[in-house]
């Protein structure tokens, strides 16, 4: 597998990101945008989920794209996280920062569009609340031709029926121990998704897959291998 470090730009920011790929594949079978977990969380392109996912959907011949949010790793900011962090603890939510984060997995997502063959299909997974701005651009940009949703905490951020109403394939992945997303709502949230959809557990795990990242990964191949 090849790595490759890079920086794409958001509203005129630099942004840290990672290309990988096999070297035994000519032409990629897809791309593939990964949206890591909420920074205040955690997130960022090591975790656990979204490096296993990484290397794993190259190997499977996938041109993959994962990169940080802007203020994370080498990626720029103009704010002030600390104060975003500290109404994010005090509210449950910093809304202007997270809006920004929206707008680098849109900026991802069109650098990746240009990447190689245009022509190529981009699928896009999301972790934790990397699903909410990969389900918006599944339901919103026609590049994308489905998505996988791993994890989405629904307990604190709650995704609206009508958000899954559009004929993409949508995969939702979730583990019963999940602290962040209750069984109930899950299973309300795919009864209310329009087809095609798959559900995939993932049993003896919780939010974080700890140790069931290659079981995880293997169900996302497969799922985005019938796309």
């Amino acid at each position: 597998m090849i790595e490759e470090s890079l920086s794409f730009s958001s509203e005129g920011l630099s942004i840290e990101g990672l290309l990988s790929y096999s070297s035994a594949i000519q032409t990629p079978r897809a791309k593939v945008l990964l949206c890591p977990p909420h920074p205040f969380l955690g997130g960022d392109m090591q975790n656990n989920v979204i490096a296993h996912l990484n290397s794993a959907l190259a190997e499977q011949g996938y041109l993959t794209l994962c990169f940080n949010y802007r203020g994370i790793g080498n990626s720029q900011s103009r704010r002030m996280l600390e104060a975003d962090q500290q109404a994010f603890w005090d509210n449950s939510r910093c809304p202007e920062y997270e809006s920004e984060m929206y707008t680098d997995c849109r900026s991802a997502l069109e650098w990746l569009r240009l990447q190689l063959d245009r022509q190529l299909s981009i699928l896009v997974v999301g972790y934790s609340f990397g699903c909410l701005p990969a389900l918006k651009m599944a339901q919103q940009e026609d590049v994308v031709t489905g998505c996988a949703l791993i994890s989405p905490p629904l307990n604190r951020w709650p995704i609206p029926a009508e958000d899954v109403q559009f004929n993409k394939p949508k995969g939702l992945f979730y583990s019963p121990g999940d602290f962040a997303c209750d069984s109930n709502w899950l299973q309300g949230l795919f009864e209310s998704m329009s087809t095609p959809k798959a559900l995939w557990e993932t049993a003896d795990a919780d939010h974080f897959f700890i140790q069931k990242e290659p079981l995880l990964g293997e169900q996302v191949i497969r799922f985005l291998a019938g796309i």
